[in-house]
């Protein structure tokens, strides 16, 4: 198992809302791919009252030459009338700069945070993969890792935060609907800046062993809708019990609720959470258990 993924997973649109601007990856084809046999990324319906709604894992990540969602998912986004994510996509920098601008404080280091084993490997991977790593000193520890993670991916062939990403693709088709913000970006942030350092150095571990290689085989995963796969990855973290217990399911009970209010409303709702909230334990299950039938969409 890979025990950074979930703890990357739970987090990647806020994640991607604070760190750093594009490598300048290569541009995406403007022109749909083909269809592929193993580009189905997991769809749940969510029935209530004759009203259907949809549950829907997005990343912020794309890959060239995939350029569009499959029709089954755009059809479900056209029946849709409301869209409910953790937050509004993509964050403008102007809306993250500020927050992050409040954190950088003169004389402050990542590095001297770092175990003198730790600090050595992280030294020497920004310069072999010419990191820029200085720039990124400043900040407080989790937010270097999240930096990290995001570049390391986009080292690895993954692109972020590309127009054709599933997240972006989602709320692009919706931008002309209401929005139900499900957690925000100021409680998002603060999130982040809640998680203990123990906790970001053994994420920082990981991702110097993986190298981005934890992104990539997670995408892959997603993108032939393997849950199987995926959950594998969930079961494990790198954060201590308490940890993982705020950042994934004491935020899927909390969504879920905000979800099931507006179910019961009457709103044919279309949900795209980073895809570790869809879990055995996460929101199609805790709306099942509320009431809801809740069905993985065969396509």
């Amino acid at each position: 198992m890979k025990p950074s993924r979930l703890a990357i997973a739970c987090l990647l649109p806020l994640l991607t809302a604070f760190t750093a601007p594009s490598l300048g990856s290569p541009a995406a084809p403007d022109t749909p791919p083909a269809a592929q046999a193993d580009y189905r990324p997991a769809l749940w319906s969510v029935e209530h009252q004759g009203r259907r709604s949809w549950l829907f894992g997005a990343l912020p990540w794309s890959e060239a030459g995939v350029t569009a969602l499959p029709g089954t998912v755009q059809q479900a986004l056209t029946e849709s009338d409301q869209l409910a994510s953790e937050l509004r996509m993509p964050v403008a920098p102007s809306e993250a700069a500020p927050l992050l601008a409040a954190l950088r404080q003169p004389g402050a280091s990542f590095r001297a945070t770092l175990p003198a084993d730790l600090l050595g490997d992280f030294d020497q991977l920004c310069k072999q993969q010419g990191l820029p790593c200085s720039a990124l000193d400043s900040l407080p520890p989790f937010f270097v890792v999240a930096a990290l993670h995001k570049l390391m991916a986009q080292k690895a062939g993954l692109q972020s935060q590309e127009q054709h990403s599933s997240m972006n693709l989602v709320h692009r088709a919706m931008k002309d609907k209401p929005l139900l913000e499900l957690e925000g970006l100021q409680a998002g942030f603060q999130l982040l800046q809640s998680i203990p350092e123990a906790d970001q150095q053994a994420l920082l571990r990981r991702l110097l062993i993986s190298q981005g290689q934890d992104s990539v085989q997670s995408y892959a995963a997603w993108r032939r809708g393997d849950m199987a796969a995926l959950q594998a990855s969930f079961e494990s973290s790198a954060f201590a019990p308490a940890t993982r217990e705020r950042i994934q399911r004491e935020r899927d009970q909390a969504w879920s609720l905000k979800i099931a209010q507006r179910l019961r409303e009457g709103q044919r709702l279309f949900v795209a959470v980073a895809p570790a909230h869809l879990g055995s334990e996460g929101l199609p299950a805790l709306l099942q258990a509320q009431g809801f039938k809740v069905t993985r969409v065969a396509y």
